[in-house]
């Protein structure tokens, strides 16, 4: 059935989606509907959804506009933030924690719980010419602390780059990516940054990327969900062995923000599509660059 509501969401009328633009005032995530320009396979589009607090007020669509969107996008929510304790109380036990450790850290009824889900769409590419190589989406690891992806059978492309140490220079060079093609009734899971930094680097996260399909492939409409578990936003992520100092969601987003400036001489809708392809090609985002930054400054002055 969410697929299904994706779907029906994301072909609604531009008008439509209009009212539901991207919330800009939020710390963390910028919530609402978002759309790239169609250039060197980049058209994606989509809803990423706060749960039911104040951050999403104005930002759901009405019941007439798509109807029972709302009330079953938070069920499903609140259906994944169940496995998602499941899977942290195992993390938990597995690192030598209590069972509850993550518990309430990541409650997501709390008011300034950041959890969201993104509703996300690939438009078709059938009949249409893309250079080899393309990607849906570059090399990168998620922000957030885990990934619970939905994905629909037959739709192929997300690919992870195996090996737990994993560094951005071999994602971009390495022949590590191996398919991750969807499995009835299973759940892909994804580590991000905040889990690596909350686990003092015992648990690793996961680069990851979307290619274009195959001459072969289905290369029609390609629809995910992404529930993206996060803590809420006093949260301060530090394993309890203190490797790192701690860090908000907040700063984890602006290290990020600002590593990927500090390679990118235009932004992303004012390259070329010759530029935007060598930018794919050699770039991959994770979180090396932030725990070598942090790590340094933990070493005494000289």
């Amino acid at each position: 059935m969410s697929p299904l509501l994706c779907c029906r969401y994301n072909n609604l009328p531009e008008e439509i989606r209009a009212r539901h633009v991207k919330d800009k005032s939020n710390a963390a995530y910028i919530l609402g509907w978002s759309e790239r320009r169609v250039s060197a396979g980049r058209l994606t589009h989509g809803m990423l959804m706060g749960l039911d607090n104040p951050r999403m007020e104005g930002l759901w669509p009405t019941e007439e506009e798509c109807p029972g969107f709302k009330k079953h996008m938070l069920e499903f929510m609140h259906k994944a933030a169940k496995v998602t304790d499941d899977i942290m109380t195992c993390f938990a036990i597995a690192l030598g924690l209590p069972e509850d450790y993550y518990k309430e850290p990541m409650d997501p009824d709390a008011i300034d719980c950041q959890t969201a889900m993104y509703c996300n769409h690939y438009p078709s590419w059938e009949r249409k010419a893309y250079r080899e190589g393309t990607l849906r989406r570059i090399a990168h690891t998620d922000f957030e602390v885990l990934t619970l992806l939905f994905q629909r059978q037959g739709e192929t492309g997300l690919e992870v780059c195996a090996g737990k140490d994993t560094t951005p220079k071999e994602a971009m060079q390495s022949g590590l990516w191996v398919p991750c093609d969807p499995v009835a009734g299973a759940i892909t899971v994804n580590i991000g940054d905040a889990l690596q930094y909350w686990s003092d680097g015992r648990l690793k996260s996961t680069f990851h990327r979307v290619r274009m399909p195959r001459k072969d492939e289905y290369q029609g409409d390609r629809y995910s969900l992404a529930y993206f578990a996060n803590a809420r936003a006093t949260t301060l992520f530090q394993g309890p062995q203190k490797k790192y100092p701690p860090i908000t969601f907040s700063e984890i987003l602006a290290q990020k923000k600002k590593y990927r400036k500090s390679f990118m001489k235009l932004g992303e809708d004012e390259m070329t599509d010759e530029e935007y392809f060598n930018f794919q090609k050699n770039t991959a985002i994770g979180p090396e660059f932030d725990i070598a930054a942090n790590a340094a400054a933990l070493q005494p002055a000289v």
